[in-house]
């Protein structure tokens, strides 16, 4: 429901074009806001229009550029602002180490220019789970918000440890802000796997797995353990954690109530796509192909130490602070798949029902 008592807010979201962005932009439109949104490039009309197209974009919504790793672009972008909410994170094909540079001083670019800017009284943070629950010597326990991933342990790829590094480097900048700057409030939110149905054409991780399974890319599923969030459930907390003050100061993991194995998200898509003439991969690969795949492949690489673990977190604050009821992961999915199809990023095969709602 849209409350006019919103309509003098101004909320930036930083990537707004990108998958987690457009999604916040749409749901803070919905509820009234004024919107900013950055994107790189005015002129990429693949990112801009799906922002143009959202209800009420004409009257509330303005999109400037800015890069992340261009510090002087982000006071215009901030100025004026009432709330920051950073989900843009820097785009690389291969993780190294210069990853971890580009994250890191992304987000201090952005904290940077909010503490310089005396409107700006909160900013929410992407971060992830990849920020909690890697690099651990022990998974048989449930992870929370206390948790960070082990940067020097095994099993922790140069992505986990990016996330890692930004995240805490967010919480030490907060802390250090001089007397006479501005002192604003941070939260930070911790989805795992985000899936869901996309509004841009944006082809991140979860949308490129769904693909291959629907596509019947791979002859089975390695078996791995997802913990995983529907995206419009990752959106909905970034505006209720702006909203309330109690989460001020706050990590909070974002998931559904139980994670599942590989071959579970298979299940579930083929339950819906089968029957529509989609061949769906759903046995388990033995643990010496995806060792062999390991040395051609570096997704198969990072997956080898977690092969068979089952990693279980916690999302009782998210539960208790922001009111949140998750979305179940097979609804997700299913909707994902869906919209996928329509988009044609899968094709439509003969037997295919269009479904109208998600």
């Amino acid at each position: 429901m849209m409350s006019t008592s919103n309509n003098n807010i101004r909320v930036l979201v930083t990537g707004a074009s990108g998958y987690v962005g457009s999604h916040c932009v749409q749901q803070l439109l919905t509820s009234g806001y004024n919107v900013r949104g950055t994107v790189r490039s005015l002129k990429n009309k693949e990112k801009v229009q799906p922002l143009r197209n959202l209800r009420h974009a004409r009257e509330r919504l303005e999109l400037v550029e800015a890069d992340l790793m261009e510090p002087n672009s982000w006071p215009k972008a901030v100025d004026s602002c009432d709330y920051v909410l950073h989900v843009a994170s820097p785009f690389q094909l291969v993780a190294d180490e210069n990853t971890i540079t580009t994250a890191v001083e992304g987000t201090l670019n952005v904290l940077k220019a909010c503490s310089k800017c005396n409107t700006v009284k909160k900013v929410v943070l992407t971060s992830s789970c990849a920020s909690i629950m890697y690099g651990h010597e022990d998974y048989n326990h449930v992870f929370t918000e206390k948790d960070w991933s082990n940067v020097n342990g095994k099993n922790i790829n140069t992505y986990s440890k990016s996330k890692t590094f930004a995240e805490k480097a967010a919480w030490e900048f907060v802390d250090s802000i001089p007397r006479g700057d501005n002192k604003f409030k941070l939260t930070c939110l911790n989805p795992a796997l985000i899936v869901g149905p996309s509004l841009t054409d944006d082809q991140g991780t979860s949308v490129t797995l769904i693909k291959r399974i629907l596509n019947h890319e791979m002859p089975g599923l390695p078996k791995l353990y997802f913990n995983s969030v529907d995206i419009r459930d990752v959106a909905k907390a970034h505006v209720l954690a702006m909203e309330n003050p109690k989460t001020d100061g706050e990590r909070i993991i974002l998931i559904y109530d139980y994670g599942d194995w590989a071959a579970d998200f298979s299940g579930y898509l083929a339950k819906e796509f089968g029957p529509q003439g989609y061949r769906i991969p759903t046995c388990n690969l033995p643990y010496f192909m995806v060792w062999l795949g390991s040395f051609f492949d570096e997704t198969a690489k990072d997956a080898l130490g977690l092969i068979g673990v089952e990693q279980k977190l916690s999302n009782n604050k998210a539960k208790n602070l922001l009111g949140l009821e998750f979305t179940p992961t097979e609804k997700a999915l299913v909707d994902m798949g869906y919209n996928l199809i329509e988009k044609g990023i899968v094709p439509k095969k003969q037997g295919y029902k269009s479904r109208t709602r998600l």
